[in-house]
């Protein structure tokens, strides 16, 4: 039985260069992943996250791009690379178990 993960974003009509998401389901594993990546991207000036109370299943990210990108295309590059990362340890995991099954 899996929970529905959503995800709102909330900025000001002045500045779209500053916005912050708020992914409700998710806690620190995401966003601590997210904000790591996301302050690795050349493009992003500013990123932080908080857990407002561990007892609701919010987490809000914020993100402050430079000029002649858009936070969403930044958070959609994290996500990625967060995935590619993913994969990238499942294949590790599979390799070395299929080399301890076949070592024995």
């Amino acid at each position: 039985n899996r929970s529905v993960h959503q995800m709102a974003k909330q900025t000001a009509a002045e500045d779209t260069t500053n916005v912050t998401y708020q992914f409700t389901g998710e806690d620190h594993t995401l966003g601590n992943a997210l904000r790591y990546m996301l302050m690795k991207d050349p493009d992003v000036e500013f990123a932080g996250y908080t857990v407002p109370h561990p007892s609701e299943p919010q987490m809000n990210v914020r993100v402050q791009v430079h000029p002649g990108t858009t936070t969403d295309a930044a958070v959609e590059r994290a996500l990625d690379n967060i995935s590619a990362v993913c994969d990238h340890v499942l294949k590790t995991y599979k390799k070395a178990v299929t080399a301890h099954e076949n070592k024995s």
